[in-house]
């Protein structure tokens, strides 16, 4: 008989609802570098897609700093990019865990085992349910638009 996890299939859904949505956030910070970097698509997209998500935050910066200098919509940008890391982390916690029943019928627990060379052995868990799960998609979504809308509204006009 196959082991099975312990996550009912509206938390799996959740799960893949964020996967979906980080892959959507992380294009369309690509989209934004291939417009900063003003070479092909092509190009930009080769580039882009060799960077890790927190190499790719650290070029957007840099690139908009370079190219415009500290402006009003630089100060923005980092914002912006300082909400996508705290969302990777999150993401990365999720994804990179594993899973025990909840403290509730409709909650699931993240456990989470790290060793450090300063802490030592770790142990994290923490309770998600379908609110939490979707509250944190809502969030990733929100961002994903507000990064587009700089594009197109700035970067974009700028180019």
């Amino acid at each position: 008989m196959p082991i099975r996890h312990p996550v009912p299939d509206n938390l799996l859904t959740q799960i893949g609802d964020m996967t979906v949505s980080f892959a959507s956030l992380e294009f369309h910070m690509q989209l934004m570098f291939v417009n900063l970097l003003k070479q092909s698509a092509r190009i930009g997209h080769i580039l882009a897609s060799q960077l890790t998500f927190t190499r790719l935050r650290a070029s957007l910066i840099s690139l908009y700093k370079e190219r415009y200098g500290e402006d009003t919509d630089f100060h923005l940008l980092k914002d912006l990019m300082v909400k996508a890391g705290k969302i990777e982390e999150e993401r990365n916690l999720i994804t990179h865990s594993i899973w025990g029943r909840g403290e509730t019928s409709g909650s699931i627990t993240r456990i989470k085992l790290t060793a450090r060379e300063k802490r030592g052995f770790h142990a994290e868990y923490k309770q998600y349910d379908e609110k939490l799960f979707r509250e944190f998609v809502a969030n990733m979504q929100k961002l994903t638009e507000e990064i587009f809308l700089f594009d197109v509204e700035v970067i974009q006009k700028k180019v």
